[in-house]
């Protein structure tokens, strides 16, 4: 009896240790990622970035980030950071529709910048007809065809998501995996790929050709015929680069390590476990789950840190506001010192 007194109570610890987790995650990462986003929407809207293909895949990451942040992260919180709050624990179609909606804005983003990779590999091909794929035409029908693949691959989850009871607190519950059993496993391992290998493989792929042909094209010696419009272009594509480069280690990191644990407990789901092993992997579950939101809700920041050329216009933005804010502070002034000279003049 002492024994499972005490795995309870060590179960009921980490359980808490969870809970704060997620919940000091969301308050930081919100806020943080709000503003980032919006900041990197402007950014990539500016004139030196806007007719980039790359910074349009950027964008709409951006904007799929910022979604990320103002919806998915607030309903882990809801969810995850709180004791009996989960909205989908007591509707079956909250429970359906809720998870349909993170799994499906969760899985764009890597596939998002998998698809900048693949443009800097067309963009840097030798080949003319592999380097006229890389273009804003392009990119404007590929975007909104990957938005609409992203949700129809998750069209299962309304279908076999379902509220079922936790066994040793006979507690309502939705669990994010999917429900115990073959499903769960069949969803992890479709996570891994889709989520996990593939855009990661993507990634890393483009990125070994696109450094294949920035070597091959330093051995061609080719003279352009507008030597500073050429110029600022490769100025450009290499700070795209660093960008995309950051971007694709943080989501190499945290994706494979979440897949992997989420493979793990899905297998040892199906088999006998204490109330202390149920709190354990439900935890590396949960922390895993909220640093994955690390390169969709952070890129802002990876960008700052990686590019002189996203400085530059963040700079530029604030230089902006710096000088709408002095404007009527400069007019208060010059009608100050026009008074002043008007009373001086009539002494």
């Amino acid at each position: 009896m002492s024994t499972i007194s005490s795995l309870q109570l060590a179960a009921n610890n980490l359980n808490y240790i969870s809970m704060m987790f997620v919940r000091c995650y969301c308050v930081v990462v919100i806020p943080l990622g709000v503003v980032g986003h919006l900041l990197s929407i402007y950014i990539f809207t500016r004139p030196a970035l806007r007719s980039n293909p790359c910074s349009m895949y950027f964008l709409a990451a951006a904007i799929i980030g910022l979604v990320d942040a103002c919806y998915t992260l607030p309903m882990r919180m809801i969810q995850s950071g709180f004791i009996d709050t989960d909205p989908g624990a007591h509707s079956v179609i909250f429970c359906k529709i809720t998870w349909f909606l993170l799994y499906s804005i969760r899985g764009l983003c890597p596939w998002l910048v998998a698809l900048a990779c693949g443009d800097r590999y067309l963009s840097s091909s030798t080949s003319t007809k592999k380097r006229s794929w890389s273009s804003p035409h392009v990119a404007c029908r590929i975007i909104p065809l990957t938005i609409f693949l992203g949700f129809i691959v998750y069209i299962h989850i309304p279908f076999f998501f379902k509220i079922d009871i936790i066994p040793g607190t006979q507690q309502p519950i939705c669990y994010p995996p999917g429900p115990p059993g073959t499903y769960r496993i069949i969803l992890s391992f479709f996570n891994l790929i889709y989520f996990g290998l593939c855009p990661l493989c993507c990634m890393l792929l483009c990125s070994i050709l696109t450094f294949r042909n920035m070597e091959r094209s330093k051995r061609l010696h080719v003279v352009p015929s507008n030597i500073m419009a050429n110029q600022n272009n490769q100025r450009t594509n290499r700070n795209m680069l660093r960008m995309l480069f950051i971007q694709v280690f943080v989501y190499c990191v945290t994706i494979l390590a979440y897949s992997i644990a989420t493979i793990y407990t899905s297998i040892t789901a199906i088999q006998t476990q204490t109330v202390f092993q149920v709190a354990q992997e439900n935890m590396i579950i949960d922390v895993l789950g909220m640093l994955t939101n690390n390169g969709p809700c952070l890129s802002f920041y990876l960008f700052t840190l990686s590019s002189a050329l996203f400085r530059k216009e963040l700079k530029k933005l604030f230089f902006k506001f710096n000088q709408i804010y002095q404007e009527p502070q400069n007019g208060t002034s010059r009608l100050q010192n026009l008074d002043r000279s008007r009373m001086t003049t009539k002494t």
